[in-house]
């Protein structure tokens, strides 16, 4: 059975703006790789021009992270019904609630997320950042939630997506980063960039964000590596840094 791993976002495009390459490289090997996004994307922008208008941007951004998910190899994608910029008033109980059962669905042995300050300091993925390290909790005790169908299913590990403080203090760009002392591994997506970028383009709502990005100089080597911090874990005897998100885990 392959090994299975599975991001936990917010919006259509952090899954390539984000861990692009870490999805790319793991789909590759076989590893089967789903994507939760809480919502359709449907407060962000219309495109630079404006490809769509503010009625159907979320249907359009739907159909631009498809495109984006067959590029990087992204064997299922799942929308969990939220509204862009509104998860914050949310009840936390049913985005959490959402989450497990789609761990319990698909159980994979990594989960992946944000971090606390969510990179961009969006609150939406703030607030998925919280989702993910209760989804990795709960969904593993089967008095969480015992009418969604499927059996409580623990992962193994939970990382979340974490770019190094040192890095973007070049960047004149409003987002957080943290200390690189606090990163426990480090993926080489070398092989991965220009699929990554291949992915960029698909979001054309995103493209000014897309030119923004490949007009800083030196993203092509900054998109050589990609930095996790690991949240939680069941395993012990890790040895860090990790190159890997699935060391120490086991074929089935």
């Amino acid at each position: 059975m392959p090994k299975r791993i599975l991001f936990l976002m917010a919006h259509p495009d952090d899954e390539t703006f984000g861990p692009g390459g870490t999805i790319a490289r793991y789909a590759r090997s076989g590893v089967e790789v789903g994507l939760g996004t809480a919502t359709r994307g449907e407060a962000g922008m219309l495109g630079d021009p404006p490809v769509t208008d503010r009625e159907h941007l979320g249907e359009v951004r739907a159909r631009e992270l498809m495109s984006a998910a067959e590029i990087l190899g992204i064997s299922s994608v799942h929308f969990l019904g939220f509204l862009d910029g509104q998860l914050a008033i949310v009840p936390r109980e049913q985005l959490v609630e959402r989450a497990v059962e789609l761990v319990r669905r698909l159980r994979p042995h990594v989960l992946v997320g944000f971090g606390p300050e969510g990179v961009s300091g969006h609150a939406d993925h703030k607030v998925m950042c919280e989702v993910a390290l209760s989804a990795f909790d709960r969904s593993a005790d089967p008095t969480w939630y015992p009418g969604g169908g499927d059996p409580a299913w623990a992962p193994l590990k939970l990382y979340q997506f974490e770019i190094a403080r040192e890095l973007l203090a070049g960047w004149d760009a409003p987002l957080a980063g943290v200390p690189r002392a606090k990163l426990t591994a480090f993926i080489d997506t070398t092989e991965q960039v220009e699929t990554k970028i291949r992915a960029f383009h698909c979001h054309k709502t995103q493209e000014k964000d897309t030119r923004r990005i490949l007009e800083r100089p030196g993203y092509r080597i900054f998109a050589r590596q990609e930095t996790y911090v690991l949240a939680r874990t069941r395993l012990s005897g890790l040895p860090f840094p990790e190159d890997d998100l699935l060391a120490g885990i086991q074929d089935e």
